[in-house]
């Protein structure tokens, strides 16, 4: 009996320790004071130097795998679940390291946090993107002592110097296997300052679907101002980041960077020395504090497109084929839905309150409503043909007013229009 006593409390020691916090606004408030406590220079500097010893981590070389390799024990040191995510696009074949934390909810509600690993050939890529890569291991070895409502996943990209492969890859599995991701923060370009304003600023680039993202930042930035003296500057979207790939495929993301410009991107001369060790430790403060803020967010009220499907042809509301478009990332085409003759638009709503109605837009423009489920709507204009390149947008409402929003990108060909005479 001593023996088996004495293995179980060895057993119980070995575990990993998890800080439980309360769910109330002093609780959260509380829990992340403490883990941006513990985001020193050391801890940050360690992952970043470590990923430098590697040299150039060109996508597809021996140095990015090792990179990989690299990180995915890093996540599995911290007790995270972790695997490689490998890809093949564009002649390129490569690995995104993905580390799960799993959220308590009984919901499936995610929040990533990511940055990208590889850098262009005879870069260090010290600052685009070792700086994001060490915001987010350092983020997650603090996080994984803690628990929180959604869940977490902390995920290393390859390939965004190629073309973005390796997150346009991954978005596009997780929405075909329906995964319900949040908010997407992605660290690009976090460690740099040379003026006192670029000091105290770190940009996030929105679209207008994402500026309750940036609110949110906002939000956190002046709640942890004392302790991060770092503020947020919204400022508009731009395409050739990891986060986009994510909002082709109907997900809220965004991406942040610092704010003054960075004339070493890209060159053999993106290296350590050019980092401001100051502003990387507060810009890992302050991402860490979105992250966990918002992996313990409530969230009221959402609404996801279920059909038609992101990035497919459709023919007289059939799928044929899907397309994927994902050496198109400038042109905004990436995960488009091609839409030939009528279509029918459904959408799922997630509550804890009835369901007041769902709206239907053409370019948020309103065309119809439906009140009760299923929430199906005829795709079609409302005073004329939505023929050509349009935004499908779903609004639902809730009885205590709530409101969520849904919206996909459609290239339509259709003669169906509300007000047409031989309605």
């Amino acid at each position: 009996m001593r023996i088996a006593l004495s293995i179980l409390l060895v057993f119980f020691m070995a575990m990993p320790s998890f800080t439980h916090y309360a769910a109330s606004d002093d609780g959260v408030r509380d829990a992340v004071t403490d883990m941006i406590s513990q985001v020193n220079e050391t801890l940050v500097f360690n992952y970043h130097d470590a990923l430098m010893s590697f040299g150039s981590r060109y996508t597809g070389s021996e140095n990015c795998s090792n990179a990989a390799d690299y990180i995915y024990n890093e996540f599995k040191k911290m007790g995270l679940w972790v695997q490689f995510d490998e890809w093949n696009y564009g002649g390129f074949h490569s690995r995104n390291v993905v580390a799960t934390l799993n959220g308590t909810s009984d919901g499936n509600g995610i929040v990533i946090m990511s940055a990208h690993y590889d850098c262009t050939s005879g870069s260090l890529g010290a600052d685009d993107d070792g700086s994001g890569v060490a915001a987010v291991l350092a983020s997650a070895e603090i996080m994984s002592h803690y628990t929180f409502n959604h869940t977490v996943r902390f995920i290393a990209f390859s390939g965004e110097e190629v073309g973005t492969y390796g997150s346009f890859t991954y978005a596009k599995e997780a929405y075909e296997r329906g995964d319900n991701i949040i908010a997407v923060i992605n660290a690009d370009m976090v460690g740099y300052a040379d003026t006192a304003k670029g000091g105290r600023t770190m940009r996030v680039f929105e679209t207008e679907r994402t500026k309750w993202i940036s609110s949110f930042s906002v939000n956190v930035s002046e709640k942890y101002m004392p302790l991060i003296d770092l503020s947020i500057q919204p400022v508009p979207n731009y395409r050739g980041a990891d986060h986009q790939a994510f909002l082709d495929y109907g997900y809220d993301a965004v991406f942040y960077a610092h704010y003054d410009g960075y004339p070493w991107a890209n060159s053999p001369e993106d290296t350590p020395d050019h980092i401001n060790h100051t502003y990387q430790v507060k810009a890992t403060k302050l991402l860490l504090a979105i992250v966990a803020e918002m992996a313990n967010r409530h969230f009221d009220i959402e609404v996801m497109i279920k059909n038609p499907l992101e990035g497919e042809v459709y023919l007289f509301g059939y799928p044929l084929f899907p397309i994927s478009g994902g050496k198109l990332w400038y042109s905004g085409l990436r995960g488009a839905t091609i839409i030939i003759g009528d279509a029918t638009a459904s959408v799922d709503v997630i509550s804890d309150k009835d369901i007041d109605y769902v709206i239907f837009c053409i370019d948020d423009e309103f065309v119809s409503w439906d009140r009760s489920p299923p929430y199906e709507w005829k795709i079609q204009g409302k005073y004329v043909p939505p023929m050509g390149r349009h935004r499908l947008v779903v609004y639902a409402y809730d009885s205590d007013g709530h409101i969520a929003k849904d919206e996909m990108d459609i290239i339509i060909f259709t003669l169906a229009y509300q007000y047409a005479p031989w309605h």
